[in-house]
């Protein structure tokens, strides 16, 4: 991966010359110092790592205000919340795994925070997974690199992640980014927002 702060830049950009969005806060981290990065190498894919050389962090939410499809929620924004790598190989014990009632999600590594009940994260598979905290695990079929291009043009649109997996591209937030996106942003693709075969 390269140039990921020029594209984050270029997104938040383009979403501030856009009318028919409002940009409620955005923030750009600085770099992880190497020596921190150092102590992942082991674990963490190196698209992940090329990410976190160039941004410690990023946060995003942003809502439309296109009259015609705006629903007064959640479903009006979109939302991103990547957070350190230290957070990422962190200790998420009962947030996301529950010691002694439900283990079957110790393995998932939040590292999109994007709303307080659901994330995008890595496991030990090689592909980025949706998480609904306790809940659920759908794969994307994503490696991060992928998911980043694919965050990028969603532009981390409400549950946008949703759209990728089998599980869940027929959920309403699915439905809702059909329905939504191509009226804020005219011309987006939505064809590769689609669980791979």
């Amino acid at each position: 991966m390269r140039d990921v702060r020029a594209r984050l830049e270029t997104m938040l950009d383009d979403l501030r010359a856009n009318p028919r969005v409002e940009i409620v806060s955005a923030e750009i981290g600085e770099p992880t110092p190497s020596a921190e990065l150092d102590g992942f190498e082991k674990e963490a894919p190196e698209d992940l790592l090329d990410f976190y050389r160039e941004v410690g962090s990023f946060s995003l939410e942003w809502r439309h205000t296109v009259s015609s499809v705006a629903k007064g929620d959640l479903s009006d924004s979109g939302y991103v919340e990547i957070v350190p790598i230290g957070e990422v190989y962190g200790d998420w014990t009962d947030m996301v795994w529950f010691p002694g009632s439900d283990e079957r999600f110790r393995d998932v590594k939040p590292f999109d925070t994007f709303i307080p009940e659901a994330c995008s994260a890595l496991t030990s598979g090689p592909t980025v997974v949706y998480h609904y905290y306790g809940e659920d695990v759908y794969d994307t079929g994503r490696a991060f690199a992928e998911w980043f291009e694919l965050m990028l043009a969603s532009r981390g649109y409400w549950y946008w992640v949703q759209t990728l997996c089998a599980e869940s591209a027929g959920s309403r937030e699915s439905n809702e980014f059909r329905r939504v996106m191509p009226e804020v942003f005219p011309g987006i693709d939505l064809s590769v927002f689609t669980p791979r075969d």
